[in-house]
């Protein structure tokens, strides 16, 4: 995991990010991680990554240093310009992510997939129910299929990888996608149905909005280009690429305009921005409203009192709406106006402080990793001065990153 913070008001933005990443099952944290990077043009726009720092056993440092590479000194006019030829780039990028890699990797993650939503349930159903015949295995197989397909069809679409792009991953990767059936299911006769159902479930897995957790990474591109006179961040869940296309999609994005001058966005962890806009712990803020019901009930009780469930459902709602305008009155707009006056380099003293704040929480957690530490690089972009850094590896810009 990974703390990442970006701060912007109309004048321009900074960007913080902590060095931890987790190695393997998360049993080893490393210190001194780059996740934050600039590009050689000198435009105002930064890049962030989360989550996975490789996508397919490739670092995505190097990948950002090769499209930088690429880039030179183009310029766009608009911040999501620069994500899109960054995702063109890697899609084109044989020599990184060559054809065989591409299915290899394929056939891991839908072997994954099968394995734990699938082949392990149906084959738990099969023993509970002491039947083991073929038939028995299509019907139970027939029902989680079913599921799944349901759960498939609530995420959105990938926009530009739809039924043709499905269609082609199948039929260029059926002789893995066979073999791999027959890995996990070979033990049963499986029906044309069945078989149809599971290479869905594979093709949903390339064209619908969900990237498997083990293959998932957060790209956050940010500041502005040549047209755009205010920052925003543009945050993309990234996963493989099969068949030639790289699946990814926009997650979320942040803009300051006239009217939204100032924000603070989290990015991984963000429990302490939450705290800092809102005055309280997000696992408090979640509890409070069921807390306080369950007190007004328990001393009406005490008094041979109580109140109909739904008096207490409306009761819950009105301490919500008053915490609410509470907090919105004392906490969050008189930060946004503070943050709307700043300065850039005090920008970057918030960024870095919450990304602090961030580490420390998690150092005094009991029972927590520390997945947030380390080192802090800081940045700060504008218009007028492009992308700087203020901090690298911990140190003022000019020191040297220490070795990992």
């Amino acid at each position: 995991m990974t703390c990442e913070i970006a701060v912007m008001n109309k004048r321009g933005l900074a960007l913080a990010a902590d060095s931890a990443v987790t190695v393997g099952e998360g049993e080893k944290i490393y210190h001194h991680a780059e996740k934050l990077f600039a590009l050689p043009s000198g435009a105002p726009v930064g890049i962030m990554i989360y989550g996975s720092a490789e996508i397919m056993a490739m670092p995505w440092e190097l990948v950002i240093h090769a499209y930088g590479r690429e880039l030179g000194q183009r310029r766009f006019d608009r911040l999501d310009q620069y994500a899109e030829e960054f995702f063109r780039f890697v899609e084109a990028s044989a020599a990184l992510f060559p054809p065989d890699l591409q299915r290899d990797w394929f056939r891991s993650l839908v072997g994954q997939y099968w394995r734990t939503e699938l082949a392990e349930p149906l084959a738990h159903r099969l023993k509970a129910e002491g039947k083991e015949t073929s038939r028995a295995a299509n019907a139970v197989l027939a029902e989680l299929l079913e599921r799944d397909h349901a759960t498939w069809n609530s995420c959105p679409a990938i926009e530009g990888l739809g039924a043709a792009h499905g269609d082609k991953v199948i039929a260029e990767y059926a002789p893995a996608l066979d073999s791999l059936e027959s890995d996990l299911f070979g033990g049963h006769s499986l029906g044309a149905e069945a078989k149809r159902g599971l290479r869905a479930t594979a093709r949903f897995m390339q064209t619908q909005q969900w990237i498997h957790p083990l293959d998932r990474s957060g790209i956050v591109f940010a500041g502005m280009g040549e047209a755009e006179p205010f920052p925003a961040v543009l945050e993309f869940a990234v996963g493989s690429l099969a068949a030639g296309r790289l699946r990814w999609f926009k997650a979320d994005e942040a803009r300051v305009t006239r009217d939204d001058s100032a924000i603070v966005a989290p990015f991984a962890q963000g429990d302490m921005v939450h705290t800092f806009y809102r005055g309280i712990v997000p696992d408090l803020d979640a509890k409070l409203g069921g807390i306080v019901v369950r007190t007004v009930a328990h001393e009406l009780k005490m008094h041979d009192a109580e109140l109909p469930p739904e008096r207490m459902e409306k009761l819950e709602k009105a301490f919500r709406k008053a915490l609410e305008e509470e907090i919105d009155g004392r906490y969050q707009r008189p930060l946004i106006a503070a943050v709307d006056a700043l300065p850039r380099h005090d920008l970057a003293r918030i960024a870095e402080a919450l990304v602090s704040l961030t580490a420390l929480r998690r150092r005094m957690s009991l029972g927590e990793k520390e997945t947030v530490g380390g080192a802090i690089d800081v940045a700060i972009l504008s218009k007028a001065e492009g992308f700087q850094w203020l901090k690298r590896g911990g140190c003022a810009y000019g020191v040297a990153r220490p070795a990992s």
